[in-house]
């Protein structure tokens, strides 16, 4: 072979092996699959809001969603308590990840994993069957590559809403008289679902910046009974009992409106039964009292009564509690007394009627 034929020889083969190291640099590079490390649901405000809408945040952690600097499509559905995963659930919301690609130059994408935060929406329709229902949250991310969605599911607990009930302003009116103090009453039942605290109770005015701050302590029974007294001077027209709760970082405001007036009407009088059953009880057992309370010769609509204790042999009456009657004028309470003595309840007076004592009631404890 000539000596030109073989430098021509090598440099074709030079180009070939030049040429098929080219091609094997351009062949797309291989990329980890991309998976769904964790799903955290912030669990400490997942519950239904009392009113309105409200949503519960998650975060998603996502190992290797980037193919090259091609950000992946994230999606998150949900379903709610009896809702079947297999139909189509509700959309949540998901923060979409910057797309690499579009930046020049091109950074590299974060280091896994990668966070991705959402949330759920939930409504005061959205109400559970029972103090507590199951919910089911999906995520899906679609890397857009060879490799194919990976998804992950998580199931979580949605708490029953806060709930006032039975909130009641006694007198309603409030009439208001010269000279004299008028002795309001407030009561209500907080529904406890969570961690459920009560940061305020007042009585205040809706025309102006009047009003009277009240306790917020609960009783045992999670009820609330408090009073105050309203002179000449207060304010009259449309008021209201604002109670406000915090739950984990939300804060709710219930009111119960009512009005007050300025008036010389005439009082009606008031009457109470007491009945005790059984009246002899082992020390350590419960006597239930019960009775009703009028106004006139009707019921006392949820009346706030107080209830007293005498020790037998002893001079002094001993406050203690409160007992609602119910809409009907009905009222029960049970206590386990420790001695033997006498038991009352008492009506107090209002600017429409007059303050009442129940009969006396004797219980033998042996």
């Amino acid at each position: 072979m000539r000596k030109g034929l073989r430098i021509a020889l090598a440099t074709a083969t030079g180009a070939a092996v030049l040429a098929a190291g080219a091609a094997i640099t351009t062949v797309t590079p291989a990329y980890a699959a991309a998976a769904i490390a964790e799903i955290k649901i912030d669990t400490t405000v997942s519950f239904i809001p009392p009113s309105g809408s409200d949503s519960i945040p998650f975060v998603v952690k996502v190992n290797s969603p980037y193919v090259g600097s091609k950000a992946p499509d994230i999606k998150a559905e949900f379903w709610k308590e009896g809702e079947a995963t297999s139909s189509a659930g509700h959309a949540a919301s998901v923060t979409a990840l910057t797309d690499l690609a579009n930046t020049t130059p091109a950074p590299t994408p974060p280091a896994s994993p990668v966070e991705v935060k959402g949330s759920i929406p939930v409504s005061s329709s959205d109400k559970p069957t029972t103090s507590t229902g199951k919910w089911t949250l999906k995520v899906t991310v679609d890397p857009d590559g060879s490799a194919g969605p990976v998804d992950k599911t998580e199931t979580f607990e949605v708490k029953a809403a806060t709930r006032v009930t039975s909130a009641n302003v006694d007198p309603d009116p409030v009439y208001l008289k010269s000279g004299k103090e008028v002795d309001v009453y407030a009561g209500f039942h907080l529904e406890k679902f969570g961690d459920e605290k009560i940061t305020d109770v007042r009585l205040e005015s809706k025309d102006s910046d009047d009003y009277y701050s009240l306790s917020t302590g609960l009783e045992a029974d999670d009820s609330y009974h408090d009073s105050t007294s309203m002179d000449y001077s207060t304010s009259t027209g449309s008021w209201q009992l604002r109670i406000s709760i915090s739950r984990a970082t939300k804060k709710y405001s219930f009111t119960k409106a009512f009005q007050v007036k300025k008036s010389g009407s005439s009082k009606a009088k008031s009457k109470i039964t007491l009945y005790a059953s059984p009246s002899k009880v082992k020390k350590g057992k419960a006597t239930k009292l019960y009775g009703k309370v009028y106004r006139g010769s009707k019921a006392w609509s949820k009346k706030i009564l107080k209830l007293y204790f005498k020790k037998k042999g002893t001079k002094k009456w001993k406050f203690v509690g409160y007992v609602g009657a119910t809409s009907t004028g009905k009222y029960t309470k049970s206590v386990k007394p420790k001695y033997d003595g006498y038991w009352r309840t008492t009506a107090a007076a209002t600017s429409l009627t007059y303050g009442s004592l129940s009969n006396i009631k004797f219980v033998d404890v042996k």
